[in-house]
């Protein structure tokens, strides 16, 4: 096909230039990268398209392709360079999340909604809290450590399995031009998970450090700190919120351009001063949505953005993600991928009968929940940089072989749901 021979084209033109100019500074090389990336996932999204695979798959795959798994084009040490178009990115979607989050959809489906979001939540962490703890004694770094220290690990872990991944809903619902209830439910779920993980998981890593660091007491300091860099956040979000509906009201002139600022200064000033630039970004996009009449034009702006913000962000994570490390944790991943699975399946299906939904959202609306990716990898980053080096770099390891399988599975399942209920407009 070709495409396969214009992305071969694009990739061999990177290698040669590096032949001949060798002294290029990781500056110059990263914005060569940046445009082979845009270019050969845009190519490759199609190629999957033809085997009806989402284009975020593709997109993934790509990064996987030109990654350090890969061909080595996306090394790194360029990924970590490209660091502050990777939060842009993760900003962009964050703020699309907000701005999808609509308090009357929230309580036109609220029941369901209480339910299967409590229910997933409780189900998930407690039974992949009790599989991480039985299957530890069978991997030969955890064999070695007491049951308490065990417990704190399996406690991580259960957090993160919780994470569900609000750019990878949105990317497909994007594509797929998806709107019905199994849309709006998920969406909703996979955002307010989103918001619960982030203002909950320091305590849930204070909690297991009482387990796995002897020396490590209750730092009620520390978690006064956390709670107000959460609130400043919060409050950040809610400032930029009215600056854009101030915009939109007074101004109304070039709205993606000022979208791209404001975006742009989300991500400084929460960098600047140690802010959440995830929760930032989701309250703004919910103040504006629903503290104002223009939701629908932040949307509409950001969506002049969506194709290259969704082929950056999930390149670079396909990039991220190892292909090695499946070999390196291959058991382990397996029986933490089918364990989340089931879970989630269980989950989503006793708090739909909770709420006496229809049977579509009993047994199938579960799918919408397995994609992981920058909250998961975020988080996963935390915990390593609050553990010993070699602890912190063998849990990262399990963690990041997980996330790879269920963030390619992820977008294909979400597109199965949407396409077998009838919300996608798009189907192929």
């Amino acid at each position: 096909m070709k495409q396969f021979f214009y992305i071969l084209i694009f990739i061999g033109i990177f290698f040669v230039i590096k032949i001949l100019i060798p002294d290029f500074s990781i500056e110059e090389i990263s914005t060569l990268v940046v445009g082979i990336m845009l270019l050969t996932s845009y190519l490759f999204s199609d190629i999957v398209k033809k085997i009806k695979l989402p284009r975020l798959s593709g997109y993934m795959l790509m990064g996987v392709i030109l990654g350090t798994s890969g061909v080595g084009v996306l090394t790194d040490d360029i990924v970590d360079n490209l660091q502050f178009l990777e939060n842009l990115a993760l900003s962009f979607i964050a703020l699309t999340a907000g701005g999808e989050l609509r308090f009357k959809q929230v309580k036109a489906y609220k029941k369901s909604i209480v339910y299967i979001l409590a229910s997933q939540m409780i189900i998930i962490f407690i039974g992949m809290t009790i599989t991480f703890y039985l299957i530890a004694g069978y991997i030969p770094f955890f064999s070695g450590l007491n049951r308490f220290m065990v417990l704190g690990f399996a406690i991580l872990f259960a957090g993160i399995s919780l994470s569900t991944s609000p750019s990878t809903a949105i990317g497909i619902i994007t594509e797929l031009q998806s709107k019905g209830k199994v849309t709006n439910i998920v969406l909703i779920i996979t955002v307010l998970k989103a918001i619960l993980l982030i203002l909950f998981f320091p305590i849930i890593i204070t909690l297991s450090k009482q387990f796995y660091l002897e020396s490590v007491s209750f730092n009620l300091s520390l978690l006064t700190e956390i709670s107000l860099q959460l609130l400043a956040s919060v409050l950040t979000g809610i400032v930029m919120g009215g600056v854009i509906i101030w915009y939109l009201k007074k101004v109304k002139v070039e709205m993606s351009l000022f979208l791209l600022g404001i975006t742009l200064a989300i991500t400084e000033v929460s960098s600047l001063f140690g802010l959440e630039v995830l929760l930032t970004s989701l309250v703004t996009g919910i103040v504006v949505q629903n503290f104002s009449r223009h939701g629908r034009s932040l949307i509409s702006g950001i969506e002049i953005f969506s194709l290259p913000i969704y082929v950056i962000f999930f390149c670079f994570a396909g990039a991220r993600l190892h292909v090695e490390i499946l070999g390196e944790a291959l058991f382990i991943t397996f029986i933490l991928v089918v364990a989340r699975f089931l879970l989630n399946y269980v989950g989503n299906y006793a708090g739909a009968v909770l709420a006496r939904e229809d049977r579509f959202i009993k047994n199938y609306s579960w799918m919408g929940y397995i994609g992981q990716a920058g909250i998961a990898l975020g988080l996963g980053v935390i915990i390593k940089q609050n553990l010993p080096d070699e602890t912190g770099e063998y849990f990262l390891t399990i963690l990041i072989s997980t996330v790879v399988i269920n963030e390619m599975l992820g977008p294909i399942l979400l597109k199965y749901i949407f396409v077998k209920s009838g919300d996608a407009k798009v189907q192929d």
